[in-house]
């Protein structure tokens, strides 16, 4: 690329993609976060902050002093499990295939470059930088702790990967289990024994009756069965348990102590356990922050961006949920989690100036 900046950000980008940093590789989780300390440790004038927390660490910049810049980019560099080949990236005209290369590699790959230029300027502006390494499997020794230790900020942004429109809100989340218990008795003889199949079954119909699943795109609360596990030795037996895993995604009227006790209410024989949760992310499209960075969007790319909503959740959530206006505004790119990952690399080209320039207005 004879472009400086785009072969930078391509390089930056294919280096972070080397590293396999999935959940179950803390080693790799350590390694991609000391490639990011390594690249900032000599610049002037930042402030750099590491820690770690269930063997997921953190590294915060800050070009400031003090822990609640006037504007924080958050980015992860944890990615899901993929074969052994996607880890190694593969560069095809203007984009770059491998893992995490549009989630979220990319756009750490622009956040580091941000900060090296920044770095430079006489007064350089009020701006934070976290990378995390825990998103894909809840953020919350992440971005989560980071919040709970006092890191602050005026306005968040989430450099997830949005194809540079803007990300106003998404669902919250959570994770039931349900657990039923039955008697054990033979196979032959189900009369002498207690089924909690059955008991599984009928609730899961009752549930069906109150959260449809939906046959198309809709935006309203989901309840989904994603897991189901018998408690039966053997083929010719009646389980003496069975359980059951949901994953939820509701709209901001939806709260979870109700959506708790609807399931409750399907199951009345059933010790329901709530796993994990998540809330809403939800900023005003009108936030005057918000306009502003749409208005950088359209003079950049010469169209208005798209606002809009989704279903998964984001690490930009523990930001609204503390009060802080957060979205989410990232790079090109399609493959989320899929075999056939890529980032655009003239995106993240558009990306670094949009920021930059919104930094420059703070």
């Amino acid at each position: 690329m004879s472009d400086p900046l785009s072969a930078e950000l391509a390089a930056l980008t294919c280096d972070l993609i080397r590293f396999e940093s999935i959940a179950e590789r803390p080693d790799q989780l350590a390694a991609v976060i000391d490639y990011v300390a390594n690249y900032v440790a000599a610049l002037p004038g930042v402030t750099i902050e590491r820690s770690v927390a269930h063997d997921k660490p953190t590294l915060v910049v800050t070009l400031r002093e003090g822990r609640a810049p006037a504007l924080m980019l958050n980015g992860h560099l944890d990615v899901v499990v993929a074969r052994q080949n996607q880890f190694t990236p593969e560069l095809r005209g203007e984009r770059i295939y491998g893992r995490g290369a549009q989630d979220m590699k990319g756009s750490c790959a622009v956040m580091l470059r941000l900060i090296r230029d920044l770095a430079a300027l006489p007064t350089p502006p009020d701006v934070g930088f976290q990378f995390v390494s825990d998103e894909e499997i809840g953020g919350a020794h992440g971005t989560g702790r980071l919040l709970a230790e006092g890191w602050r900020c005026g306005f968040m942004l989430c450099l997830e990967p949005t194809d540079l429109d803007v990300l106003y809100e998404h669902k919250g989340a959570m994770w039931i289990e349900v657990r039923l218990n039955g008697q054990a008795a033979h196979g032959s003889r189900p009369w002498e024994g207690r089924n909690p199949v059955q008991a599984l079954t009928q609730g899961l119909l009752a549930l069906e009756q109150h959260y449809p699943s939906p046959t198309s795109e809709v935006w309203r609360t989901t309840i989904t069965p994603t897991r189901i596990r018998v408690g039966g030795a053997s083929r010719n037996q009646v389980p003496a348990e069975a359980s059951l895993t949901l994953d939820i995604r509701h709209v901001s009227q939806d709260r979870p102590e109700q959506l708790l006790a609807a399931v409750q209410t399907c199951f009345p024989n059933g010790e329901v356990v709530v796993a994990s949760t998540g809330p809403v992310l939800y900023t005003d499209p009108e936030h005057p922050q918000v306009r502003q960075l749409a208005a950088l969007i359209t003079k950049r790319l010469g169209r208005v961006p798209r606002f809009y909503r989704e279903h998964f959740s984001t690490d930009a959530r523990y930001y609204t949920n503390a009060g802080i206006p957060a979205v989410c505004l990232g790079p090109v790119g399609a493959g989320l989690h899929s075999d056939d990952e890529w980032v655009s690399v003239a995106s993240l080209v558009d990306l670094y100036h949009i920021l930059r320039e919104y930094m420059h207005m703070l």
